[in-house]
Formats: C-alpha cells, structure tokens, sequence
C-alpha cells in the first residue's frame, strides 16, 4: 500500500508533495506519484509539489517560507520526502494553521527518524537490508558465472508503516497488501 493509496482510504483528495531538491530519489517518487495520481483520479500533483532547499540551506528559515506556501483548505494531506523534510513541514504547519491532530495527515519516505518525530510519522519504509542481500546475491553469481548470467534490475517495493501522523496506530503494510 503507497503513500497516495493510504492518504486516499482516510479521504484525502489531494495530496502535496514535499521533496528535497538534489536527492537522487525524487525524481522516481515523482513519477510513481504522478502515475499513481492518474490512477486514482487525485488533483493534478503539479501545483501541488514544493520543493524545499538542501539541509544547510534551509537552517536559514527557508523551511518556515515552504511551509507559508501550503495554503489553507488546498491540501490536508502530505507526502514528503524524505523524513526531515516531513519533520520541518509537521513543525511549520501550525505557521498555516494546520496541526497534525488537526486534520493534516503526513506520510514521510525512509522511515530512518519518523517513527522518533513528535508526533509519529506513518512511512514508506525501504528495505535496505534486502536490497543490499539481494544485491550481493547477484554479484556472487555473477562472479561464479560471468558470461552466462543475465543483467538483473531489481525493484523492491517499500512497506508503510501506519503511525500517529495519519491518526493510525502503528502496523505495517508490505508491499503485497495492495
């Protein structure tokens, strides 16, 4: 279950999008978001995606000023990318006189520091360690057989993990629960 699934079973219709600028990861959430959007028949994702300043940057209040551009009543939902910057919105969002409690549901991507956040973040959790499993698996293989194995392209899909930041106690989802 994605992101955009989860925010729509709760009745969000849409949904912003909060990414950091130079990750190498935005642009694929971007795309999934936009597909997932088409899907699900949501609001357009364009005018509904802000992207905010590296971390350095944004210790200079440029955060508060991201937050300022979430108007009222356009989005109470919000997927963001990575956890700091779900951290940074949660804690700007009283700015536009949105809470988490209040109404605004956030979804963050890594679950590295979510679940710590105040309120718990719900997130999509990457399976790192089965990723670099899977990844070592392969190059053994391929070092054993280096002419007959084929090229792989692995994709794993990241689990939500339910928390408090979309009034949900915490469970999660794998990627088979649809």
């Amino acid at each position: 279950m994605g992101a955009d699934n989860h925010l729509v079973t709760l009745g969000h219709r849409r949904i912003a999008f909060v990414t950091a600028r130079f990750s190498p990861t935005t642009q694929a959430l971007d795309a999934g978001r936009r597909e997932t959007s088409v899907s699900l028949s949501l609001a357009a994702p364009d005018g509904l995606r802000f992207g905010v300043p590296p971390r350095a940057v944004r210790l200079g209040g440029r955060l508060r000023h991201r937050a300022a551009t979430l108007p009222r009543g356009r989005s109470k939902a919000l997927f963001a990318h990575s956890d700091s910057e779900a951290i940074g919105m949660v804690e700007r969002a009283p700015d536009r006189g949105l809470t988490v409690r209040g109404g605004l549901a956030v979804v963050s991507y890594d679950d590295e520091v979510a679940a710590a956040s105040g309120p718990s973040l719900t997130a999509l959790r990457t399976q790192r360690r089965r990723l670099g499993s899977q990844a070592a698996e392969t190059v053994l293989a391929r070092m054993a057989d280096p002419t007959k194995r084929p090229i792989h392209r692995l994709e794993l899909w990241p689990n939500l993990v339910v928390r408090a930041s979309c009034g949900g106690e915490e469970r999660a989802f794998s990627s088979s629960d649809g």
